[in-house]
């Protein structure tokens, strides 16, 4: 098998193919023979040293594969060796073959190929996550989706908008306004026109979904109408060039809120944080991951929701990948082939 490590952080240049023996076969686990794997932001902060629950270098990045069962446990009953399926791992997915869990496991719709059901567990699982389990989307809710036309955007301007929410979608050029109106966004704004006509002073938002971190929390604080809620889920603004800038880390932790239940209180507001690996940690994480799994796919099977994959790559050109999809140019997931 063949498998990308990060041997050390740094740019997009620092990955390397590593050709090794394909790992044995565990109880309760299936082999898959990987077609198709996720790019996702996490993935350029850990290259780059800035993802504290990366493991220790070298490692294999990954969070999400589509591919083929080539091999099952005896005790695993529910899938069939040739079976197409997708899976979110806790890393790994860099690669040809991978050993997972089978209750990690779910076959492929058919109507998808794979490379689109690769482009579904982490975008999509955080979308429910976030609006689902956290936020509680409701009919008539106004949501704001910052970054709107990439994975995890595209997946929540749909979730948000089959719940018959009011959702303002935000995006970084004008070419990308078309994708998200597509997709259900009643505006499609730049940040630009977002900043001129502070659409937050109509009565605010009842939900912010916010990738950025730091200062765009703030922000989004200030806009929430009572009783609004802000859904935190990561920190893309570190990652603004190949490599690793302490002065950059310290000044955008620097610029996040901290917020007490007391200032929450006299908000009227609340704010949750979503770290989706470390729902891998606990029995009661990883049922929330797979409930979130099955609700997506019940989606997918209605044709209720699409993937949108902006750029495939070479497993081997991983590198072109990372710099491709921190340009911040892609729409929708970049997706590595693997075979």
């Amino acid at each position: 098998m063949t498998e990308i490590q990060i041997p050390r952080f740094g740019g997009p240049e620092v990955f390397r193919i590593v050709d090794r023996p394909s790992p044995a076969i565990l109880p309760g686990h299936v082999r898959i023979k990987v077609s198709a794997a996720g790019i996702n932001f996490a993935d350029l902060q850990m290259r780059m040293g800035l993802y504290p629950e990366a493991p220790r270098v070298p490692f294999v990045p990954g969070y999400e594969v589509a591919g083929v069962i080539s091999e099952l446990a005896p005790d695993v009953t529910n899938f069939r060796r040739g079976e197409r399926v997708l899976a979110a791992c806790r890393f790994g997915g860099y690669t040809t073959e991978i050993v997972l869990p089978a209750e990690q496991v779910r076959a492929t719709p058919r109507r998808l190929s794979d490379v689109e059901a690769a482009a579904i567990p982490v975008a999509f699982m955080t979308a429910w996550i976030a609006l689902v389990e956290m936020a509680r989307v409701q009919e008539e809710d106004r949501v704001l989706i910052p970054g709107a036309a990439g994975g995890v955007g595209s997946a929540l301007v749909q979730l948000a908008s089959r719940a018959g929410a009011q959702v303002v979608g935000l995006v970084g050029s004008v070419e990308k306004k078309e994708l998200v109106h597509s997709l259900g966004a009643g505006q499609a704004l730049t940040y630009e026109e977002f900043a001129e006509r502070d659409l937050g002073a109509e009565g605010g938002f009842s939900l912010i979904l916010e990738p950025r971190g730091g200062a765009a929390v703030k922000d989004a604080m200030r806009r929430l109408a009572p009783a609004g809620r802000i859904v935190s889920y990561g920190v893309s603004s570190l990652v603004s060039g190949p490599r690793r800038s302490i002065p950059r880390t310290v000044m955008g932790l620097l610029r996040t809120p901290l917020y007490t239940p007391i200032g929450l209180a006299m908000a009227n507001s609340g704010i949750y944080g979503l770290n989706m690996l470390k729902l891998f940690d606990t029995v009661a994480g990883r049922a929330l991951l797979l409930r979130a799994l099955d609700g997506v796919l019940e989606g997918f099977q209605s044709s209720a929701f699409r993937t949108i994959v902006g750029k495939t790559f070479p497993l081997t050109k991983v590198g072109d990948a990372h710099t491709f999809l921190q340009s911040r140019r892609s729409t929708g997931k970049v997706i590595l082939n693997c075979v």
